[in-house]
């Protein structure tokens, strides 16, 4: 029910309005300009077959040379006026304001990315629509979506041109024209279920796409440049390249399959149909029903009628596709948020720690029947540092972007201070939070700016200097030559520089401490971090924290000494919480990991060692 209402929604008429009111709201000009080159195309087209007959006509019946000289020079210099205002409407205004509109649709599909609901862009169905949006604004403006405006216009001269010539073959016989157009409707049937046919082929060639794409991004990611070189990785990524570009190339294979034989069947309608209307000509012609000058402009009437058909047959299978592509970007800008955009519930005083209580939350991932939590309870108290443990893919993240909002239970409800998230406006409620994950997010801007997200003329230079200070960073700042006004990302700023994998986290807390949320959470905060860093992180930590709800998680069993309390996730819950001690002193699941991560570090095995 649901894909037959995004059906009736994205209709033809539906898309064609919405273009037209984005141009309008655009460019005024850009609506009303292109309809001016509809008459003078044609007019055009008319002279090409005229001129001729004038000629004729004029040997048939000798015209004094003086009289013909000046029909023809008027008739060309009018030819010549009309194809020079048709060509500057159309590259000059109308092409340029396509070439900035698409950038216009392309701007506003990528606020769509970064500001859709975390779950619409982390589902599998949600990473479909959002590859099938950057295929409907391909870099090539005369097959993408803004190419559906241009196509309409272009449809809407042929199909008057069409008209206009139906008067002249009118004259000549009503059958003609039927015959004519019956064979063209035929073909353009055929284009139509192409067209069709890849419309439904779309989602899997898209996920083939975005499987390539992903392969060829990887080689020129630095990150992993020295992974590739030294597990050499280029026998594996030449593989997966070429098996997905097989792929590729068998779906081009098909599609070129149906377009060849489209385009046999064209030949086949053009010989039949162009034939045997110029053996009716001729056989008029012969019996002097008209004239020669009357046989060369309904020749070229035919020629021309033909073209026009063609052009409409055309018109319509580059349309379709432009509609097509519409309907995608439509489908993805349209895509409702399901978390709450407008006024919600009060915040709970910024200034202050927050208490957060998870009441029988469960979480699957979406097209999942696998829970990875199930039923959580658990109490955060305000001011608490609480450290979350487990083993890889226990859940701990997935806790973590639950209690940020990022994902939703599909069961149960998150509280903060009593009230469900749910009631939040949710960008409202991401300002009471503040996290360091575990991938690095960097801007090819100044070190200020990434940690702050402000202007210059906006830093608190005084906060900022603390919260370097705080993340012990501010010594590797002031050391480059121009300091907070260095540029991050080298490879795509001036003189930037590239930071190492600890200082990219300490930087990382930085911005965490510069946001003074009242919670903060740390996802694996030191795992790049040396240990005398690390260590040096750990007896700050009260003072990171101070007057904040802290949440921390690590796999470092050792580094969770300094919270209020510990809870271990196993088996999708909560298996044992309580301080440092008190699970040890318990002897179940931490200190098994605890006993096996320190047994490295006693003083008997290094002595065995030696």
């Amino acid at each position: 029910m649901e894909s037959e209402k995004r059906k009736h929604t994205y209709g033809f008429i539906s898309n064609l309005i919405f273009m037209i009111r984005e141009l309008w709201n655009f460019e005024k000009k850009g609506v009303f300009v292109p309809f001016i080159r509809i008459p003078s195309d044609i007019a055009v087209s008319f002279l090409g077959i005229w001129i001729p007959k004038i000629v004729l006509d004029a040997i048939e019946h000798s015209v004094p040379v003086y009289e013909f000289v000046m029909q023809l020079s008027l008739l060309t210099i009018a030819m010549m006026v009309l194809m020079y205002v048709s060509y500057y409407m159309e590259q000059s205004i109308f092409m340029g304001s396509v070439r900035i509109w698409n950038l216009h649709f392309y701007i506003k599909k990528s606020w769509k990315i970064v500001d859709m609901d975390y779950p619409h862009f982390a589902s599998p169905a949600g990473k479909t629509n959002i590859e099938r949006s950057h295929q409907a604004l391909s870099r090539n403006i005369n097959v993408n979506m803004v190419s559906f405006y241009p196509h309409f216009i272009e449809l809407m001269k042929n199909i008057f041109g069409f008209f206009s010539y139906c008067t002249i073959l009118i004259m000549l016989n009503p059958v003609i024209i039927l015959l004519l157009i019956l064979s063209y409707v035929i073909n353009v049937l055929l284009v139509l279920n192409i067209e069709k046919w890849q419309h439904h082929t779309k989602d899997e060639r898209a996920k083939m796409d975005r499987q390539l794409d992903y392969v060829v991004s990887r080689t020129s990611d630095s990150s992993i440049a020295k992974d590739i070189r030294m597990y050499n990785m280029k026998t594996w990524i030449n593989s997966m390249s070429e098996f997905f570009m097989e792929e590729q190339y068998n779906w081009q294979k098909k599609i070129a399959s149906k377009r060849f034989m489209q385009v046999l069947f064209e030949a086949l309608l053009l010989f039949v149909r162009n034939g045997g209307a110029y053996i009716f000509l001729i056989w008029k012609m012969l019996n002097n029903e008209i004239s020669i000058g009357e046989f060369v402009l309904y020749f070229g009437a035919i020629t021309g009628f033909g073209q026009w058909l063609e052009q409409i047959v055309s018109r319509i299978g580059r349309l379709s596709t432009a509609n097509y592509k519409v309907y995608d970007y439509r489908y993805f800008i349209d895509t409702m948020d399901k978390m709450r955009r407008d006024e919600g519930a009060s915040l709970p005083p910024v200034s202050e720690p927050v208490e957060v209580v998870l009441e029988n939350v469960s979480f699957s991932y979406e097209g999942s029947n696998e829970l990875i939590l199930d039923h959580i309870n658990l109490k955060i108290r305000k001011g608490e540092k609480l450290a979350v443990v487990g083993t890889n893919g226990a859940g701990k993240t997935t806790l973590v972007k639950l209690i940020c909002g990022l994902l939703e239970p599909v069961s149960g409800r998150v509280l903060m201070n009593g009230i469900d998230i749910k009631e939040f406006n949710r960008d409202e409620y991401y300002s009471l939070i503040t996290a360091v994950y575990q991938n690095v997010c960097l801007l090819p801007v100044s070190i200020a700016k990434n940690i702050t997200f402000c202007s210059d003329s906006d830093i608190d230079w005084k906060k900022l200097n603390k919260c370097t200070e705080l993340a012990d960073i501010k010594g590797k700042i002031e050391s480059f030559p121009n300091g907070f006004d260095t540029n991050l990302v080298p490879s795509v700023t001036d003189h930037g520089v590239e930071l190492s994998g600890g200082e990219n986290q300490k930087l990382m807390l930085a911005r965490a401490l510069y946001k003074d949320a009242p919670l903060i959470i740390l996802d694996e905060p030191t795992a790049a971090l040396d240990p005398i860093a690390e260590n040096h992180m750990y007896l700050k930590y009260d003072e990171l924290t101070e007057n904040k709800t802290a949440i921390f998680i690590s796999h470092r069993l050792s580094s969770t000494r300094f919270c209020d309390r510990i809870i271990l996730i196993n088996d999708k819950q909560i298996a044992e919480t309580g301080t440092h001690d008190e699970l040890m002193a318990l002897s179940g699941k931490y200190k098994e990991i605890f006993d096996i991560q320190s047994q490295y570090y006693k003083n008997s095995v290094g002595e065995e060692a030696i």
